[in-house]
């Protein structure tokens, strides 16, 4: 296992200053934000595959560093109803799927789409309700008109390439929770993973304990990021919460540094279920913590992950 950073957290940031940074705070294997709602600040596939010395340039940046990049992110929402904002947000996707494929990487992340609930539907419509009567024939549509042809496509494509593609289970999209990211890949088959991340699990009432072995080897990233519910709101208002992120003392739930929101015993525990389901790869530091300087923040991260994380191989029981 290896401690990691997401690099949406830098979309100020040149690439250059992306991997001198991770490197300096001991986070060394890198999720790279390239597309969509990542923006491209520091990585724009499209335009760096343009020249094959471009590409060389990237990949030597982060070796000069002693960084390694883990994965891709490209979280979009490609079945958007809007078909100008889809088209330009699949444009991204594909474009991170040939850079992926041309620089050695095999995970890609991201998220499924929420479509609108209906054909002439403007606006992605996300259903969690079976009442009124009609919402429940508009999810069916959803997932048999939309959801799953998209992604049975671009499985193709992603099976072409050799990539897995980490699905994240968020609210507000199709794969939210571990019955939807199941129904996804029943449908579509091995290339669709998960990319776990605990926060919005954590506020939904989902232990991250049970799940890890439940989808076992679909994992193929993980985000240490951390939530933590405000239970005076939360007692009287519910967990949904549309109020800004900002909005940190008025909030149901806030994002929380990795060991934050949960302690340090609650963690050994996840790394430990993730290494018996088989999952050695990045701990991915998404920092979105409104308490603490984005340079604290990594550097506390980074020492609560590499303090806690297995650094070598499992060894054989001897007794």
């Amino acid at each position: 296992m290896k401690a990691g950073i997401f690099t949406n957290c830098f979309k100020d940031k040149t690439w250059e200053e992306v991997c001198r940074f991770s490197s300096e705070v001991g986070l060394t294997v890198l999720e790279v934000g390239a597309g969509a709602l990542n923006g491209k600040s520091h990585c724009d596939p499209a335009e760096i595959m343009k020249d094959d010395a471009d590409v060389k340039k990237f990949l030597k940046t982060a070796e000069t560093h002693g960084v390694e990049i883990g994965s891709l992110s490209c979280m979009a929402n490609c079945l958007h109803p809007n078909r100008k904002i889809a088209d330009e947000q699949i444009k991204d996707l594909e474009a991170v799927i040939e850079f992926a494929s041309k620089i050695g990487v095999s995970v890609i992340n991201g998220f499924a789409g929420c479509p609108g609930a209906a054909e002439d539907d403007p606006y992605p419509n996300w259903i969690g309700l079976a009442y009124p009567p009609e919402f429940a024939a508009y999810y069916k549509w959803q997932w048999d008109k939309k959801i799953i042809p998209f992604w049975k496509e671009m499985g193709v494509k992603l099976k072409k390439h050799k990539i897995r593609f980490g699905f994240e289970m968020h609210p507000g999209d199709s794969v939210y929770n571990t019955r939807t990211l199941l129904k996804l890949h029943d449908a579509v088959g091995d290339v669709v993973g998960c990319c776990l991340d605990c926060t919005h699990l954590f506020w939904q009432q989902i232990d991250p304990l049970k799940v890890i072995p439940k989808i076992g080897e679909l994992i193929v990233n993980f985000h240490a990021q951390d939530s933590s519910i405000n239970e005076i709101i939360a007692d009287y208002d519910g967990v949904l919460d549309p109020k800004d992120y900002e909005d940190f003392n008025n909030r149901a739930w806030n994002f929380k540094l990795v060991g934050y929101g949960h302690g340090e015993e609650f963690w050994k525990k996840v790394v430990a279920a993730l290494r018996l389901a088989g999952y050695d790869g990045p701990l991915s530091v998404e920092h979105q913590d409104p308490t603490m300087s984005q340079k604290e923040g990594f550097k506390k991260a980074s020492e609560f992950l590499n303090r806690i994380i297995f650094h070598e191989p499992a060894g054989k029981v001897i007794y």
